[in-house]
């Protein structure tokens, strides 16, 4: 059996999703292989340029060079470049899916990693992980190649976080090259298949039978995580990411501890909320950095709320573990001065704050639990420590107009010296959550379901609901999102420009925001001439 992490995505990601199923082979008679099929594609790009031949040296190079805002903005002018090659990649694979032919260069893709998937034995199990709807054309691609073109035989699945988040029916009826598919949280499900369970033994599992697609039940979720096995990530570390040091992510919690927001549809891809203990993530990055020389850790936590903020910071301290990491959190009280004090002693050196609005009508029909004054509050404290503050805006929400806009754009303008990286989404309506379940109660109108992609004519829809609001003129999608956040832009000009490495991914975020806490000096407010 074989795991596949298509494209697209960044290539300085490692698939954590893949090392934790992983984890549970690794006593199997039968090895299982990983494959990072993304990093494979960006890998070739850059081998086929020398520009961006000489892009990855830069991003694989010594740290300090690679710190150097001026050098660094030279090189990473290189990838839209290299994002266009994905793109005209993406393009041909959703022609290939209508039934337009392989275009060469897809082919030469596709028939390239088959090679690696296949090996000289052959799989009888192949199992794409989606993270991100995006990897779905190429996922698909490569499916309908392995049994159309290689004509492989084996079976395939689709799993991983992206399938709670689309018709899964809809995806079987359209693709009959894909086998089944896994709703839910993997570990049950992959142990399950690593058993040669049947498909209809497999938890969370939709598949084929007699040409008719059936479900096997809700998936099982592991209730206590500190059974699971520690994510393995010896088939993946040291593969050649684009960082200058190792980056690794790791998870505290699954699910949302808060669990409330009424536009929030993260809850469709885990279960209820359930923590790891503390210390055990520490000695599993005590581990990894240990291994692979690993300091830089993002937690893919959707929260990290106080008190586990609190328990992690002192396991880390306890251990006196050289570490850098970041997480993710909600603007509330319980960050106290003293909290993000000892957490930034930790390592803490980054912390993406999901203020979605400065507008306390929005924040309360979001149910999001926070008010615009204590996010200052604690903006600026973190900000007081060096933490990094990335905060996370949603425009054009339910209930918004020109007030709620001054609102926020007021926000906006106190908090800007404690902020240095921003978000600005537009509201995007899904189906079952609360404001998609509900639309009328929220003053918006339903026009349909969003096509992502279709196979030979077959239509294949994601979670996204089309919509307007009450009293816009015409049958068109809501304008509003997009009327808000040109009015942001224009904003933003008489504002200081934000810190550099505000726009960076992730992993490159985290080593700059490391780099700037360890040389920490408060930002002052100069505003444009």
């Amino acid at each position: 059996m074989i795991l596949v992490f298509s494209p697209r995505t960044g290539p300085t990601y490692t698939p954590l999703g893949l090392a934790c199923l992983a984890a549970l082979a690794q006593n199997q008679d039968d090895p299982l292989e990983v494959f990072d099929a993304n990093l494979d594609l960006w890998q070739q790009i850059c081998e086929q340029d020398q520009a961006l031949g000489a892009m990855r040296e830069f991003f694989q190079g010594p740290l300090d060079r690679f710190l150097n805002p001026v050098v660094y903005a030279a090189y990473s002018s290189l990838l839209p470049e290299a994002r266009k090659k994905i793109d005209q990649l993406e393009q041909q694979a959703r022609a290939y899916l209508q039934g337009s032919g392989l275009d060469s260069g897809l082919q030469a893709l596709l028939q390239r990693q088959s090679a690696r998937i296949l090996g000289e034995r052959g799989q009888s199990t192949v199992a794409f992980s989606a993270m991100y709807l995006d990897q779905l054309p190429f996922i698909l691609a490569q499916a309908k190649y392995l049994l159309e073109e290689a004509h492989a035989g084996c079976r395939i699945l689709i799993g991983g976080a992206a399938m709670s988040a689309l018709s899964v029916p809809e995806l079987l009826r359209a693709a009959p090259f894909v086998d089944a598919v896994v709703v839910g949280e993997g570990e049950v499900a992959f142990q399950a298949l690593l058993d040669k369970q049947p498909l209809a033994g497999i938890p969370g599992c939709w598949y084929r039978e007699q040409g008719v697609i059936r479900c096997a039940g809700e998936g099982s979720v592991p209730q206590n995580l500190a059974a699971l096995r520690r994510p393995d990530f010896s088939l993946l570390a040291g593969a050649g990411y684009f960082n200058p040091v190792p980056v690794l992510p790791v998870y505290g919690c699954r699910g949302c501890k808060w669990r409330r927001c009424r536009f929030c549809t993260h809850n469709h891809s885990f279960g209820l909320y359930r923590e790891r203990p503390p210390l055990l993530v520490v000695r599993e990055m005590q581990a990894l950095q240990e291994r692979w020389g690993c300091r830089h850790f993002y937690f893919v936590d959707q929260y990290v709320d106080p008190l586990y903020l609190s328990a992690l910071s002192d396991a880390i301290l306890e251990l006196k573990l050289g570490c850098r990491f970041q997480i993710m959190a909600r603007t509330v009280a319980g960050y106290t001065p003293a909290l993000l004090h000892k957490a930034a002693q930790a390592g803490c050196c980054w912390i993406s704050w999901g203020v979605e609005s400065g507008s306390q009508k929005l924040l309360s029909l979001m149910n999001k639990g926070t008010s615009p004054e204590i996010a200052l509050r604690v903006l600026s404290d973190a900000s007081a420590e060096g933490i990094s503050n990335l905060v996370m805006m949603i425009f054009g929400a339910p209930g918004s107009d020109a007030a709620c806009l001054e609102q926020t754009l007021a926000f906006l303008d106190r908090a800007w010296t404690n902020i240095d990286g921003m978000t600005a989404s537009a509201f995007v309506l899904f189906d079952q959550t609360e404001f998609g379940s509900h639309p009328e109660r929220y003053g918006l109108d339903v026009l349909g379901k969003n096509h992502i992609l279709s196979v030979q004519g077959h239509p294949i829809h994601d979670l996204k609901l089309r919509f307007r609001r009450e009293g816009e003129p015409g049958r068109s999608e809501s304008p509003l999102a997009a009327l808000e956040i040109e009015k942001l832009e224009r904003f933003k000009a008489w504002l200081p420009e934000l810190p550099f490495h505000g726009t960076l991914c992730c992993e490159h975020y985290l080593l700059y925001a490391d780099a700037l806490q360890t040389n920490h000096r408060p930002r002052t407010k100069q505003r444009p001439a």
